[in-house]
């Protein structure tokens, strides 16, 4: 039976040396560059070698995080980055950023690629799709339920990694840009300043300042039979941020009842309470939960109250820093030395070492029938047995001394028996330790220098079009009585619950018709994978020409299903680099400027985008950024369900931050999840001419989300006078941000 990987977290090297002595098999860390915990100690190259270096000795493994989103000027850096880690034969890199798997894939193919968790997958066909791409291991979202976590893994054939402990985000991982636009903190760049974990309160209710959006920590050592059985390959801790005695003391735990599963899967082993007091006292906030393992939301997953942690027990840190920290793993070896007059004198060394047996054995000079005082076996073994200060341990140590029969016994210098046992170590830990250069990294790099130099199509300059995407009847109303006016809208974007709500086509009055997927789409009780395909295969017929993609499931299922319409990434599938949109160039249309970067980082990825790939791309100029996409639900928490999940309808809250800001809330019932949007819209009417007269966008996106009729007349004639005159129009009461136009992210 294939046990299951304890991944454990490391924010420096003392970390991963208490997480490999407490059972990890491998653990997670940072480089200097391009990881998701900026704040975190990290490891600098030597430190990340030398890391390799230990955990192959023991057996164990290493994947480095390199999941950040990469800015196009950046990407440059990452070969060079990477190449001293792919020499190293670094086991793996956990990756978000498109352009950063293709780049790792193509050029340094020994390293395994692992999809992060800010990748979004939230089902069997984005979980194909990246392994088609090649990725051997994803990281799923930590809102799947188990269900869907055995799914993934039976369906895909791809290696399973899941969160087992720790801290929990309230938005899906890698849709979160509450930090990004309330400062220049994003999360998508390691640097979130967790806005989630401050208090708030429901719009319109009298209700005191709670924290709706923290979520407790997750503490799953209770179902870890069911996490076996459900065929996940790698559990993994959660924690760079976090102290040495934290990443010791929780996967020493995990690991007792690990082993105790296999030991005898059939048994009830009790999670006993000195534990659990270990676990409640290890960096734990004040509550725990499950997860979503075994639930869709909850209120009772909230730290409604205070997000603050539990205390620490000043002896279980003193206890985890003996036991783990104070020490170095030792690999267990057996010996036998043989030493036989004129024959020259031998030592081997055989251990286990994962799944190969080694044996190696060294050579001195010929040995010496003594002349005086012989050599006897208890010198020797007191000479051999000297592996203070190495990585070894003998447990068993034979010794063989053959005179030849003379009766004189042998003799041997004591500084030749130490050669034999340094020079054996010496030769061990090479074999260990060594990289097979089989591949020839170079080789790679050239053949794909090439390939990434091909040119396709380069697309004209031409005036760019104006696209519209509505959400409710009202809006587009709005932009159906502006577009029979002006004939200024070239596409309108109508949300999918419109779509499922209607029993007859569309008219776009000359505008052509794209349906916007939901943000979130999970084979569920509702089944959103459903919905998708039924949209695909009745768009034509309701005259529809393409789709707006929102994530990885969505597209996986558009691919596999054979969809042959138009599909146009949103700004969430993040096309930050030009290399993103070159690794599903075959699979869409056209791509979206994310929100994140400023107007000269747009530019620059568009401009790549357009002249080597051939793929046009849009521009958000004016939209509610949403904040987060959530599996949580703000009706639930703060008020109660509407108890209209799996129904097509979406309604609006709000919640109000500390400083007074009123954030509105689109509860999506369809799909069950909770959009938050920023408190002002992002608007850049009072740059538009410029922008237009500087760079080359092919076309620009106006996002209607919770205004009402009139703010959308409004909104609409202000750009269609822009597109038809070239002088925008008034919006002169508009509260608005220019969101990332200028400050962009760090």
């Amino acid at each position: 039976m294939k046990r299951v990987e304890l991944l454990a977290p490391a924010g420096g090297y003392e970390t991963m040396v208490g997480a490999f002595n407490a059972g990890a098999d491998a653990v997670y860390l940072g480089g200097a560059k391009f990881g998701a915990r900026a704040y975190a100690d990290n490891f600098d190259t030597q430190q990340v070698l030398d890391a390799i270096s230990y955990a192959h000795l023991f057996g164990k493994k290493i994947y480095m995080t390199v999941n950040t989103l990469v800015k196009e000027r950046e990407y440059g850096e990452l070969y060079d980055f990477m190449l001293p880690f792919a020499e190293k034969k670094l086991d793996g890199v956990i990756v978000q950023d498109l352009g950063v798997m293709k780049l790792i894939r193509d050029e340094f193919p020994d390293i395994e690629l692992h999809a992060s968790t800010q990748a979004t997958v939230t089902g069997v066909n984005g979980a194909k799709l990246l392994k088609d791409l090649g990725c051997v291991r994803v990281v799923p979202a930590r809102e799947l339920s188990l269900m869907e976590m055995r799914e993934i893994r039976e369906k895909a054939d791809v290696e399973v990694e899941a969160f087992i402990h720790g801290a929990m985000c309230y938005c899906y991982s890698g849709m979160c840009l509450f930090s990004s636009m309330v400062g220049t903190r994003s999360g998508n760049r390691g640097r979130c300043a967790q806005p989630c974990r401050l208090p708030y309160y429901l719009a319109g209710s009298q209700s005191k300042e709670q924290y709706p959006l923290s979520l407790k920590d997750m503490c799953t050592v209770s179902i870890i039979p069911e996490l076996i059985e459900a065929g996940i390959d790698s559990f993994k801790i959660e924690g760079r941020m976090k102290r040495p005695e934290y990443a010791a003391g929780v996967t020493s735990i995990y690991r007792k009842y690990i082993d105790l599963y296999y030991k005898d899967p059939a048994a009830h082993h009790e999670i006993s309470k000195e534990d659990m007091d270990i676990l409640n006292s290890l960096y734990l906030r004040s509550q725990i939960s499950q997860g979503y393992y075994h639930k869709h939301n909850g209120k009772d997953m909230v730290t409604l109250d205070s997000p603050s942690y539990n205390g620490t027990s000043d002896k279980v840190l003193s206890d985890v820093k003996e036991k783990y920290l104070d020490k170095e793993l030792k690999l267990k070896c057996k010996l036998k030395c043989r030493l036989c007059v004129g024959e020259e004198a031998s030592l081997t060394m055989a251990l286990v070492h994962g799944e190969r047996e080694i044996a190696l054995e060294t050579h001195g000079n010929k040995v010496q029938e003594a002349s005086k005082r012989p050599m006897d076996k208890e010198n020797v073994l007191k000479q051999i047995s000297k592996f203070g200060g190495t990585v070894f341990e003998p447990e068993r140590i034979d010794i063989d001394i053959d005179d030849r029969g003379s009766g004189k016994g042998i003799f041997i210098p004591v500084s030749e028996l130490n050669e034999l046992r340094r020079n054996l170590c010496d030769q061990m830990i090479a074999c260990i330790t060594e990289p097979n250069n089989d591949s020839d990294i170079g080789q790679v790099m050239e053949e794909c220098a090439v390939e990434l130099g091909r040119k396709t199509q380069t697309l004209a300059d031409h005036k760019p079009c104006l696209h519209v995407l509505v959400n409710t009847t009202q809006q587009l109303k709005s932009v159906l009585e502006v577009q029979r006016k002006k004939h200024a809208i070239s596409r309108i974007y109508i949300d999918s619950n419109l779509f499922l709500g209607s029993d007859g086509s569309f008219d776009g009055e000359g505008a052509e018709l794209f349906v916007a997927l939901p943000y979130m789409t999970r084979h569920e009780s509702f089944d959103g994978t459903l919905d998708i395909e039924k949209i695909a295969d009745s768009a034509i017929e309701k005259g529809v020409s393409g789709l707006l993609v929102r994530n990885l499931e969505q597209l996986g299922i558009l691919k596999f299903r054979g969809y042959t319409g138009n599909i146009v990434l949103d700004y969430g599938m993040y096309i930050w680099n030009e290399q993103a949109a070159a690794m599903v160039k075959d699979l869409v249309s056209e791509v979206s400027v994310p929100l994140e970067l400023t107007i000269h980082e747009a530019a620059e990825v568009t401009d790549k985008v357009r002249k080597n790939l051939g793929i046009p791309v849009s521009f958000n100029v004016y939209g509610y950024a949403p904040m987060m996409v959530s599996a949580g639900c703000i009706k639930k928490t703060l008020d109660r369900c509407s108890g209209n999940q799996g129904k097509i309808l979406a309604s609006q809250t709000a919640i109000v931050d500390r400083m007074g800001n009123e954030l509105k809330v689109t509860t999506n019932c369809r799909n069950c999840y909770n959009v938050i949007w920023n408190a002002l819209p992002t608007s850049l009417h009072k740059k538009i001419e410029n922008i237009a007269g500087r760079f080359s966008f092919d076309n620009y996106r106006v996002d209607l989300t919770i205004e009402d009729g009139t703010a959308s007349l409004k909104v609409l004639n202000g750009y269609t006078d822009f597109i038809l005159n070239g002088v925008m129009g008034e919006l002169n009461d508009l509260i608005f941000t220019t969101g990332h136009f200028k400050r962009g992210v760090e």
